[in-house]
C-alpha cells in the first residue's frame, strides 16, 4: 500500500510539472503573438498634427477617434511649435504631421523618423485688396514684378514656395522690412507678416496666405468697401499638380514593431480624404473634431465652421500620397526650396518608409 501511494504522488508531482511546462510554453506563444508582426493591442501612439490642413489630414481619425485596436492619443497643436514634438533625446510623437522642409530638415537621415507619405499637396493662395486681376503663368512675371507682397512664414515653408514661384517666371525678388518707396519695376519686394496684418487696408500689392484660413480673411472683409479676394493660386503657378507640403512621419523603432498598425493608420489617412468632401460630413463635425484635439485649452482657431466648405476643404488639397509613390517628387522639390531658400533641405533613401 505504502509502494502504491509513493508511485501515486510521484504521478501526481510528475503531472503538475508537465502542466506547468506546457502553461509557461503556452504564455510564451502568447506574449509571442502580441509583438510578432506588430499586433495592435498593445499599441499606444501620441499622434502631433499642426492647426489647419494638415490638421484635416487626421479630422475623420480625429472625429472617429479611430483606436486600431490600442489607445491612439490625437493632439493639434500651434503651427509654430510641432517640431518640438519631434526632437530631444525622447521625441513626444509616435507619429506627427509637419512641413516636408521641416521634415528634411529635422529627420531626413531616416535615423528616428520615417516618411510614411505627404498628406497636404498646397493650400497657399494670392490675397489682394488693391488688384482684382487673377495671377496666371501667362501674365505672373508682368503682374508680379516691382509689387509688394507680404507673405506669412516668409522664411519658412510658406516663403519658401513663393520665392521658388517667382523663381519659375524669372522675377527678382529683394526681402524687405522698410516699407518705404520702393524704385525698381522688374522686382517684386517681400516683407513678412503674421496674420493680423492681412487686411484690406495693408500697405501691400499682394498677401500670401493658407486655407482654411484664407477663406476666413476673404469672409470676413466682403462688407467692406475693398475687400480681400484671391486672386491667386500659387500651386497652379508652380504647376505639377501642386507640391508635397506637409508630410506625416512615424518613429522608425515604432514602426518596426507596428507594422499592422502602421498599414491600418494610413489606410484610414488615405481614406479620410474623400470624407472629407463627402456631403454627408458637415463643416461642423470637421471643426469639432479638429478644434475638440488642441492640445491647449483656449488655443484660437486658424478657421471657422463656416469656412469649411467644400469648396475650400478642396483648396486644401489634402490627400494621402505613399512614401513609396511620392518620393521622386519629394526630393525634387526639396532641391527647389533649398535654392530658394539658400539652404540645404536633403534626405537619405532610409528617410522613405517602404512597406514590406
Amino acid at each position: 500500500m505504502k509502494k502504491f501511494l509513493a508511485v501515486f504522488l510521484s504521478l501526481l508531482m510528475l503531472t503538475g510539472v508537465c502542466m506547468a511546462l506546457i502553461s509557461c510554453v503556452s504564455g510564451e506563444d502568447k506574449d509571442d503573438d502580441k509583438t510578432q508582426g506588430g499586433t495592435q493591442n498593445t499599441v499606444e501612439a501620441d499622434v502631433y498634427a499642426p492647426d489647419g490642413a494638415p490638421a484635416l489630414a487626421l479630422a475623420q481619425l480625429m472625429s472617429e477617434e479611430m483606436q486600431f485596436g490600442g489607445k491612439v492619443t490625437y493632439n493639434v497643436v500651434a503651427a509654430d511649435t510641432i517640431q518640438t514634438f519631434v526632437t530631444g533625446k525622447e521625441p513626444q510623437a509616435e507619429l506627427c504631421i509637419l512641413p516636408v522642409n521641416a521634415a528634411a530638415k529635422l529627420l531626413g537621415t531616416g535615423e528616428t523618423y520615417q516618411m510614411l507619405g505627404a498628406v497636404t499637396h498646397g493650400n497657399l493662395y494670392v490675397l489682394s485688396a488693391k488688384h482684382n486681376e487673377e495671377i496666371t503663368a501667362e501674365n505672373a512675371a508682368e503682374l508680379l514684378a516691382g509689387t509688394k507682397i507680404g507673405c506669412l512664414q516668409l522664411n519658412n515653408f510658406v516663403g519658401y514656395a513663393l520665392r521658388t514661384v517667382l523663381s519659375k517666371y524669372e522675377v527678382s525678388f529683394e526681402e524687405r522690412s522698410d516699407k518705404g518707396e520702393t524704385n525698381e519695376t522688374e522686382k517684386a519686394y517681400l516683407y513678412n507678416v503674421d496674420g493680423t496684418e492681412i487686411t484690406p487696408a495693408a500697405d501691400y500689392d499682394y498677401m500670401i496666405a493658407a486655407e482654411p484660413a484664407v477663406s476666413k480673411k476673404v469672409n470676413a472683409t466682403k462688407d467692406k468697401p475693398k475687400p480681400l479676394t484671391v486672386v491667386g493660386d500659387l500651386q497652379a503657378l508652380y504647376g505639377e499638380k501642386g507640391y508635397p507640403q506637409a508630410v506625416l512621419v512615424a518613429k522608425k523603432d515604432f514602426i518596426a514593431k507596428n507594422t499592422d498598425f502602421i498599414q491600418d493608420f494610413t489606410d484610414a489617412v488615405a481614406s479620410n480624404a474623400a470624407w472629407l468632401l463627402n456631403e454627408q460630413t458637415s463643416a461642423k463635425t470637421i471643426y469639432d473634431a479638429v478644434v475638440g484635439h488642441y492640445l491647449k485649452e483656449g488655443t484660437t482657431p486658424t478657421f471657422g465652421e463656416s469656412d469649411l466648405t467644400k469648396e475650400v476643404i478642396g483648396a486644401c488639397a489634402v490627400r494621402f500620397d505613399s512614401a513609396a509613390s511620392c518620393k521622386t517628387r519629394v526630393t525634387e522639390f526639396l532641391a527647389e526650396l533649398s535654392v530658394a531658400a539658400s539652404q540645404t533641405f536633403s534626405v537619405e533613401d532610409a528617410f522613405f518608409y517602404t512597406a514590406a
